[in-house]
């Protein structure tokens, strides 16, 4: 099949070559944007696990009048995932009355 000089073709053939190119474009962007967004969101992922990985909690008395127990942020007796505390705040929490340290993470360490 004879294909004509680039110069020989129709003004709507052009834009249909255009087109295909910018379709073959988005559809690259769009394949860079999902590999951006899975990097943030493993990046996310990381940056909660070193934060945890440094980090503290508080298990409430289970009971009114008993004691809370201070633990490693990734000690599996208390696995709740909220309300982490920072090396400081841990400091304060140790010195205070009806606040123990996990026997098995050992916090203070």
């Amino acid at each position: 099949m004879y294909d004509p000089p680039p110069s020989e073709l129709s003004r709507l053939a052009k834009l249909r070559v255009v087109e295909e190119y910018q379709a073959h474009q988005l559809e690259r962007t769009r394949a860079v944007i999902r590999d951006l967004e899975a990097e943030q969101e493993r990046q996310r992922e990381r940056d909660k696990r070193r934060r945890i990985e440094v980090s503290w909690k508080l298990q409430p008395s289970p009971a009114d009048g008993g004691v809370a127990l201070l633990h490693r942020a990734n000690c599996g007796l208390y696995t709740r995932e909220m309300g982490y505390l920072d090396a400081m705040e841990a400091q304060i929490a140790m010195g205070e009355e009806g606040i123990e340290c996990c026997q098995v993470c050992r916090p203070q360490d």
